[in-house]
């Protein structure tokens, strides 16, 4: 998902089945934790768990085709692995509409 795609809270229809797009979230976050290049578009997704919209659902099919075709990519954790952890934050709170 580009950084600039915007998705809004009143944006769409409701979802007809709130529990599976609550669920499927749920599955990409503990996901994420291997796959770190979907975890900005899984946090923009899980902003509009508590009604979530036709477009969000589309979204998160979005993130589940990218996956299909990206199967082999992530991180392979070892025991004998490094376990140097290093960060980046760029934060942009002002830039959210909905908040």
């Amino acid at each position: 998902m580009s950084t600039t795609y915007t998705l809004f809270k009143f944006e769409g229809i409701d979802f007809d089945d709130p529990y599976l797009y609550r669920s499927t979230v749920g599955a990409l976050h503990y996901l994420g934790f291997t796959r770190p290049d979907i975890a900005f578009t899984v946090h923009k997704v899980s902003k509009f768990m508590h009604q979530p919209k036709d477009v969000h659902w589309q979204a998160v099919k979005r993130i589940l085709r990218y996956l299909k075709y990206t199967v082999n990519y992530g991180l392979h954790i070892s025991h004998q692995s490094d376990h140097t952890l290093q960060g980046f934050s760029d934060a942009d709170w002002a830039g959210d509409i909905d908040d």
